[in-house]
């Protein structure tokens, strides 16, 4: 999802911990080293995320223009996945199995055979067909101590929020009702009557569900 273009909608993260004094210098160290690295065929990796310039996911040489603006740290959060076309697969894989058959006399396969060819044709289909690649955006305010991450799907927020911690040392809390409450302050009162609050649904709980399993795909 892009920060700059398209509709701005991101879920938020409060940041925990504090800056180091040179964190200038150790974030853009830390973000060169976890930098996405592109899927390669022969990867034993199914899947691999990384850090990208903001907007632009296929740039990976990142400098300090483009990932400090006054006191934002901008980053795309870029996720490669292999993905093997399932039709394709299937025919290459009877193939093979046939010829492997065929070579060794025998009419069938042991379940290591199978997963072994598996694999193979696996690879051999990832010289033609390239990793899926998704990009999502973010925009962290160093002064709010806020992550804006531009989607609401879980998975996806789930390997960013590993990666952040990785990469700067500091920990994501997700923005909810309580957590937000917690930031700002409550008195015993407040506190009192927060904890007596009961948990309403406010929506389609299957709706919601179908929302987020759109947005990943």
């Amino acid at each position: 999802m892009p920060a700059l273009r398209g509709s701005l909608t991101y879920a938020r993260f409060f940041v925990e911990g504090a800056l180091p004094d040179d964190h200038r210098e150790r974030f853009m160290k830390a973000i060169r080293l976890r930098a996405m690295r592109p899927l390669e065929p022969d990867d034993e990796e199914l899947e691999r995320t990384g850090w990208t310039k903001i907007a632009e996911p296929f740039e990976l040489d990142l400098t300090y223009e483009d990932v400090f603006y006054n006191e934002y740290v901008n980053l795309g959060f870029r996720t490669d996945r292999w993905v093997a076309p399932g039709p394709e697969l299937r025919l290459r894989l009877r193939e093979a199995e046939a010829a492997y058959l065929e070579k060794k006399g025998r009419e069938r396969l042991t379940r290591k055979e199978k997963a072994e060819l598996k694999l193979l044709v696996a690879r051999k289909l990832r010289r033609t067909h390239p990793p899926a690649t998704r990009a999502v955006d973010l925009s962290w305010s160093l002064g709010e101590g806020v992550v804006r991450f531009f989607s609401h799907a879980d998975k996806p927020a789930g390997a960013m929020t590993e990666l952040f911690k990785k990469t700067f040392g500091l920990t994501l809390v997700p923005e909810s009702p309580y957590t937000l409450a917690a930031r700002i302050g409550l008195d015993k009162a407040q506190k009192r009557a927060w904890n007596e609050l009961e948990v309403v649904a406010l929506g389609d709980r299957e709706a919601l569900d179908r929302d987020e399993a759109a947005e990943e795909e």
